[in-house]
């Protein structure tokens, strides 16, 4: 079912909030094995607005709904879900991942541009698969309290 403008933005910022802190936490974790919780904020706060602007600006789920019925699978069944899934997170973790691993390695650890490659190859599938499985089990529940708030039930 479409959704209005306001009930997409709400949508993106409520979905948005567990899935930026997985990829936060997790990216942390495997960078330093410990929690930094400024460090966290930081990241947190960094992934949660670049996700808004790949929520608003990037057709992510389009995609992953070519992508399900390119695999014909039937509409809202679970492989269907799954599948889309596999391209929407896909285009929010690489995004994700370009940005605050560069931000994390050059920027915060002046660490030299190869490191930022390495630090991408290393960390990008345990991110993938953190926010994989986080956004699936949010997706709908977000939507639902979203289109709830704006009474597009």
């Amino acid at each position: 079912m479409n959704m209005s403008k306001k009930c997409k933005v709400l949508n993106v910022l409520i979905t948005n909030i567990p899935i930026a802190f997985a990829i936060s936490l997790a990216a942390q974790l495997i960078a330093t094995r410990t929690v930094v919780p400024k460090l966290l904020l930081i990241n947190f706060t960094l992934a949660y607005v670049i996700s808004f602007f790949v929520g608003m600006f990037l057709p992510a789920v389009p995609w992953g709904l070519k992508f399900a019925s390119a695999c014909k699978a039937k509409q809202d069944t679970l492989p269907f879900g799954l599948l889309v899934n596999v391209i929407v997170n896909l285009v929010y973790v690489v995004v994700n991942c370009i940005f605050l691993t560069y931000f994390n390695v050059v920027i915060l650890s002046h660490a030299p541009v190869i490191a930022y490659f390495f630090a991408m190859i290393s960390t990008f599938i345990p991110i993938y698969l953190v926010g994989y499985v986080v956004s699936f089990l949010w997706n709908r529940p977000a939507e639902m309290l979203a289109r709830k708030i704006t009474g597009e039930v």
